[in-house]
């Protein structure tokens, strides 16, 4: 294989799996190949697996972006719905304490 084809389809080695990133511009890619063959009238069976590859990519980033959106949506209920004792303060001063406590 020729190193500008190895540059063009990047794996990652992470144990998570590529990012959404990463998804995303390996799909745009997938999409201009498959544009160029169909340009040039290549064989069904390259068609056939390049759109299969861009099929699973395109689940894969739905899917992930599905997730993301349900994760901020709890986030934001969780947010609003309770009253919380604890109140948050700037990172450079510690809490507060109770006010009518002496030590």
């Amino acid at each position: 294989m020729p190193n500008y084809d190895e540059r063009a389809y990047r794996v990652t080695r992470s144990k998570e799996g590529p990012s959404l990133a990463e998804q995303k511009s390996q799909l745009a890619r997938l999409k201009q190949d498959l544009e160029q063959f169909k340009s040039r009238q290549a064989a069904g069976a390259i068609l056939g697996s390049l759109q299969e590859r861009i099929r699973d990519l395109e689940a894969s980033v739905a899917r992930i972006e599905n997730a993301r959106t349900l994760d901020r949506e709890a986030r934001q209920s969780g947010e609003g719905g309770g009253n919380s004792p604890v109140r948050a303060t700037s990172s450079r001063f510690p809490p507060r304490g109770t006010p009518g406590r002496s030590s």
